[in-house]
């Protein structure tokens, strides 16, 4: 994946996680989040779109797709998108 298309990949997700009721909020990982409920794991995941975007803007692009991989995890995990989906994601430039 370009630059281009991570930064296309994480606004979509942090667009549908907005219109879904999802506000960013960061998870206090001193903690297990095992027992978080979904609305808390996803609320995390559109905080992460925003530090995503802010690691590519800074050049960290190690960071960026590490934390690409680790939102896409949980967005699979909670069932918002297939595997295959995501997959097909990572591939093209279009809007999700």
């Amino acid at each position: 994946m370009t630059d281009e298309q991570v930064k296309q990949v994480v606004t979509a997700y942090h667009a549908r996680l907005t219109r879904e009721g999802y506000q960013p909020v960061q998870i206090d990982f001193d903690r297990t989040t095992a027992g978080f409920p979904r609305s808390r794991q996803l609320e995390h995941v559109a905080w992460m779109c925003g530090e995503i975007l802010q690691a590519l803007a800074a050049g960290d692009r190690e960071k960026a797709m590490r934390w690409l991989g680790f939102a896409q995890g949980v967005l699979w995990a909670q069932g918002v998108y297939a595997v295959n989906e995501m997959r097909e994601q990572n591939r093209a430039v279009r809007p999700y």
